[in-house]
């Protein structure tokens, strides 16, 4: 193949941004801090917080006016930062790959993959900050616990875990009886044997969460792969509910109107290296609005993956 008949276009490839990258086990950060479009990369945002409830008054005079309590917003200030990956792909490796197009392909979806990458490891890295508190003894109680502390904050409750966590999860005496108990005509072997999607459903039955949510290892903190989470979802549909309820956080990418998705590909062919470049880009800022929308909760300390 001729130098001509293996370079690719230059400049902006809404094509190659479009394309499904395989996200491996799955991404799940932008469930947690749903994406939220911003037409400027600074600015100021408003969020509602958490009032506590006040008791009503009962010994008012008459003529008086009541005792208030104020309801306000808070606001901060927001950055988004530059997450870029380059590529290369040869000219002599074009034949092999289906030509320009089989070269767009590839070096389009690596680019764009590590840029994905980034963000779900930041924005796990948002969530999962600290240890925890551990309720390896008693890890229902602990879990339902947790979905008390979380009960008002607006959204659907999850429980967030990895996978080293999860296959450690299901194989606890307290978690298999009651899958057991539950599910009466599975025995566990059946119940461990159901497709992942099936077990998952089966977990959340036997947990007071609406969703249990799995990270893929690589990309979960690497200090707290013993830590779970438990937080309230804000809603997909509604990117400013959080000015109104108090709500965990989202991720404000710089998103110009105008543009089908927020990652942008540009490709070039370079001579002198003599390959086909790639690069990926996106601009976020994670933002944390009410840090006690979640709960950090510790499990197998021992790192064991046995029953206990």
């Amino acid at each position: 193949m001729s130098i001509e008949a293996a370079r690719t276009s230059e400049g902006a490839r809404p094509d190659l941004a479009a394309l499904e990258v395989n996200p491996g086990i799955g991404y799940i950060g932008s469930r947690i801090l749903p994406v939220m479009r911003v037409g400027a990369k600074a600015g100021t945002y408003y969020y509602a917080t958490l009032t506590a409830d006040a008791s009503a008054q009962t010994d008012r005079t008459a003529g008086s006016a009541p005792t208030s309590t104020l309801l306000s917003e808070s606001s901060t200030t927001w950055s988004a930062a530059e997450r870029i990956k380059r590529y290369r792909v040869p000219y002599e490796m074009c034949p092999l790959v289906g030509g320009v197009a089989g070269s767009d392909k590839l070096g389009g979806k690596a680019s764009k993959r590590s840029v994905l990458n980034a963000l779900e490891t930041a924005q796990l890295a948002v969530l999962v900050d600290g240890a925890g508190t551990s309720i390896t003894s008693a890890i229902v109680d602990g879990i339902t616990d947790a979905c008390d502390q979380v009960h008002r904050y607006n959204g659907k409750t999850a429980l967030v875990l990895d996978v080293g966590i999860y296959r450690w999860l299901v194989q606890q005496t307290e978690i298999k009886n009651l899958l057991v108990r539950t599910f009466g005509g599975l025995g566990y072997v059946e119940a461990m044997s159901a497709t992942s999607k099936a077990l998952l459903g089966m977990l959340q039955g036997i947990l007071p969460v609406d969703e249990v949510l799995i990270a893929d290892d690589k990309f979960y903190p690497y200090g707290y792969r013993t830590t779970a989470a438990i937080v309230k979802l804000p809603p997909e549909n509604d990117e400013m509910s959080f000015i109104m309820e108090p709500e965990y956080g989202r991720t404000m990418i710089y998103w110009p109107q105008e543009a089908a998705n927020p990652f942008e590909v540009n490709s070039f062919p370079d001579d002198d290296i003599r390959s086909n470049v790639y690069d990926a880009t996106e601009w976020d800022s994670i933002e944390q609005f009410n840090s006690g929308a979640k709960v950090l909760l510790t499990l197998n300390t021992s790192g064991s993956t046995t029953g206990a």
